[in-house]
């Protein structure tokens, strides 16, 4: 359900988001979504995206994932506060649109700073890549597509650290994929990144 009553994203009277298929049930737009994602994903590996770990590669990476599913892809979230997701038992808050893109300039100027995690070992990678997805993530820039937009990036970022950094091996099964949603939420919701940084020291190998 759509967190936000009258929500611009969505079609009128719907929850579902307005998109370049046009489709007006959640099924069939997780169907469309799916089926494009897929091709520009692995578009994305044939002409990766070039240039410095700024918000204007984030936005790049978010436009080249939904470029053909959504006409706001590439574009940071707008005129609806904070977002919200439910969980068993409690919700993930996120923060408003309009802090976007003062939060992410101050992520970005951070991560400037460390050199891009430039010439870290594994486990010392792990630790900090954990702290800067859980900041992005509870930026959340987008009105869709987070995740996957901050898989890619971090995937980009780590390579170009000398590591490789396979997301992949979360999804393999329901209990893994659970275990890093919980793990992103006590991130975002407590600031604890140490189950986080498990996760992604498990994902982990040299380049």
């Amino acid at each position: 359900m759509s967190p936000f009553p009258d929500d611009p994203y969505c079609y009128p009277g719907t929850d579902v988001l307005i998109n370049l298929g046009d489709f007006r049930t959640q099924a069939e737009l997780d169907k469309f979504e799916s089926d494009a994602v897929f091709l520009a994903s692995a578009a994305l590996k044939v002409h990766p995206i070039k240039g410095p770990f700024d918000a204007a590669r984030l936005k790049e990476t978010h436009r080249r994932i939904f470029g053909n599913v959504y006409p706001w892809a590439g574009e940071f979230r707008k005129g609806i506060g904070m977002m919200a997701k439910d969980r068993p038992g409690f919700v993930v808050a996120y923060g408003p649109s309009e802090n976007v893109p003062a939060a992410l300039a101050e992520a970005f100027a951070k991560l400037k700073a460390e050199g891009y995690l430039q010439e870290l070992d594994a486990g010392r990678y792990a630790g900090r890549l954990a702290v800067y997805y859980s900041e992005l993530d509870a930026i959340h820039p987008f009105r869709e597509g987070n995740s996957r937009t901050l898989r890619a990036f971090t995937a980009d970022l780590a390579g170009a650290a000398g590591h490789r950094l396979a997301w992949a091996r979360v999804g393999h099964t329901a209990e893994a994929q659970q275990r890093l949603y919980h793990a992103r939420d006590l991130a975002v919701m407590r600031g604890d990144t140490s189950e986080l940084a498990q996760i992604v020291a498990g994902c982990l190998s040299p380049d």
